[in-house]
């Protein structure tokens, strides 16, 4: 449960934006509710009666998490908006409560009028602090789900100074894990257009604050986060140092035990049909990984990306069999095997990837990996080492290939018309 207080100058915008074809009228008190146009009518008479007032229009949205929509009929969200109302002091006065069904999260907005039956005004001072406090004690009450926080806002409804600010929180966690010192950072964060800047104390090279702006709009980073105040970020680079040294001695044991996994990785073949049968009969071609003839449904599911499980898959060095999961690089051309579900998600360098893409990357392929991204999604760049013993992957957002198919193009047509001539080695007598 999350609500916002917002405080306006027209009730005739706020009411027409909240019964829109998707509402459903809970309740209304004082006003005569038979139409839009009645309704904001009722709100202005009363509102006349304090015209010094410049905002008497009083806008709370309450949305809920998806977890809890089996419990919200609408009776219990009408006694939960009765209770935040009377917690929060808006009584004795006009208001109508509206819910929505217009996106995945159930929500509803309560319009109401700052200037209460009395004409005196409903304060709203310290409406945040209350706010916060009023939503846990109904979230306790209630045993309703809490939040992940900024993780769960919705950034594509925001506006800006609220957009730039999310935008700000989105990029420094993404690449925080990264950064070892505070230089780190401040290159991350400039590939995204986002400037930082670091307060020194006077006279000093010793760094006491932080702030970052994108858009011509700045923030304290304490303001994006109180987790991005320049001490917490100093704690975290700190951690990050610790977390990179335990990393590099996991890969080092990860390295050593994958050796035998890179033994025993399964190779593609097809089988030959039998002498004196032609290839060219219509029969299913078979193909074969590690010894063990696949069906075609399980050749299928290899090429649209997927991953199957197989029994009885030979070493290459022929010392037993072994089962295990199966899938293929980008190219289809190669096979590799994995102990684990290739689809389980494992943090590698700064991203958390699948164990096929951390696979392909040690490689030495090119692969669109999936790694996840903030706001619970994912997101999907290419990654590969430059060379195999590289401690370090690179990436790009791009295919990398096409970019080099296209300069390779380009330096053949700059070469002319001219065929190109090869000098052959001479034969070996």
């Amino acid at each position: 449960m999350i609500a916002k207080n917002i405080k306006g100058k027209s009730f005739k915008g706020c009411v027409l934006y909240v019964l829109n074809d998707s509402h459903e009228l809970l309740e209304a008190e004082g006003v005569l509710a038979d139409s839009a146009k009645s309704i904001i009518r009722s709100f202005a008479m009363q509102r006349s009666g304090r015209k010094e007032i410049k905002q008497p229009v009083g806008h709370i949205p309450i949305s809920f998490s998806p977890e809890d929509s089996h419990r919200l009929t609408c009776n219990f969200m009408l006694q939960l908006t009765r209770e935040y109302m009377e917690e929060m002091g808006i009584k004795n006065t006009q208001y109508i409560i509206v819910r929505h069904h217009n996106t995945e999260n159930e929500h509803l907005h309560i319009v109401y009028n700052r200037i209460d039956n009395n004409l005196k005004l409903i304060s709203v001072n310290n409406d945040y602090k209350r706010n916060v406090k009023t939503c846990k004690k109904l979230k306790d009450k209630y045993n309703l789900t809490y939040g992940k926080g900024k993780d769960r806002v919705k950034r594509e409804k925001l506006n800006d100074p609220d957009k730039v600010k999310y935008y700000i929180y989105d990029t420094i966690k993404a690449v925080l894990p990264s950064c070892k010192v505070p230089a780190d950072l401040r290159f991350s964060l400039k590939k995204y257009g986002i400037e930082l800047e670091y307060k020194f104390k006077r006279g000093t090279n010793q760094i006491e604050g932080v702030s970052f702006r994108y858009n011509n709009i700045a923030f304290k980073g304490s303001q994006i986060d109180r987790k991005f105040s320049f001490g917490n970020l100093k704690k975290a680079f700190e951690e990050n140092i610790k977390l990179l040294r335990v990393q590099a001695k996991e890969e080092q044991n990860y390295v050593s035990k994958e050796k035998e996994q890179v033994i025993r990785e399964p190779q593609i073949q097809q089988e030959q049909p039998p002498k004196g049968q032609s290839k060219t009969e219509n029969k299913p071609e078979v193909r074969i990984i590690g010894g063990v003839k696949l069906t075609p449904q399980q050749w299928q599911t290899l090429e649209e990306g997927g991953f199957i499980y197989l029994e009885g898959l030979k070493k290459k060095d022929d010392s037993g069999n072994f089962s295990s999961y199966v899938f293929l690089n980008d190219e289809k051309d190669k096979a590799f095997s994995s102990k684990e579900n290739p689809n389980t998600f494992v943090k590698y360098g700064k991203y958390e990837m699948r164990i096929r893409d951390k696979m392909l990357i040690e490689a030495g392929y090119i692969t669109k990996a999936k790694v996840k991204w903030y706001g619970g999604g994912f997101a999907y760049p290419y990654l590969w080492k430059e060379n195999k013993g590289d401690t370090e992957y690179r990436e790009s957002w791009s295919d990398p290939r096409i970019s080099k198919e296209k300069e390779n193009k380009s330096q053949k047509e700059t070469r002319g018309n001219k065929p190109i001539i090869k000098r052959q080695r001479p034969k070996m007598g």
